[in-house]
């Protein structure tokens, strides 16, 4: 896990020196995004069952259904904006919603691992943490993928 998260950061520094000026723009969220999509499949040789971008300015949320026996990785990132950005997993039991994993480290980066019992419906809060100096909004995307 260690070594995903050394790649991210630097494949991460060398995009947002590169990144466009203007703050409206997806281009530098899917810059990053087209970077981890690689990594992901190319080296961790998993399978991208989700993949979403949009504007966060504090939490987002959506629901996907998990299959058991699948170890599925659910990765956050927030684009040059962001400084700190978390994720926290629930999974939907008797009707309430319980917590499965959460990542709260202080990276503008965000991965958790879900190995799921049984199938089931999952929530994914997407949080932002905290903004660089100036900002109050930026692009996040988000990548689910399984083996």
């Amino acid at each position: 896990m260690k070594a995903i998260r050394c790649f991210l950061l630097v494949a991460f520094a060398a995009l947002f020196s590169s990144a466009h000026a203007d703050d409206r723009s997806m281009k530098p969220i899917t810059a990053i995004g087209e970077v981890l999509i690689n990594y992901v499949e190319d080296n961790l040789e998993k399978e991208i069952v989700r993949l979403e971008y949009d504007i966060l300015a504090t939490t987002k949320t959506t629901t996907r259904t998990l299959a058991k026996d699948w170890t599925y990785t659910i990765i956050a990132f927030g684009d040059e904006r962001f400084e700190d950005i978390d994720i926290v997993v629930y999974r939907k039991s008797g009707g309430a919603w319980v917590e499965v994993g959460r990542d709260t480290d202080s990276e503008d980066v965000a991965l958790v691992e879900v190995s799921p019992k049984e199938q089931g419906e999952y929530k994914i809060e997407i949080k932002a943490y905290k903004f660089k100096e100036g900002y109050n909004v930026g692009h996040y995307g988000l990548i689910i993928a399984h083996e």
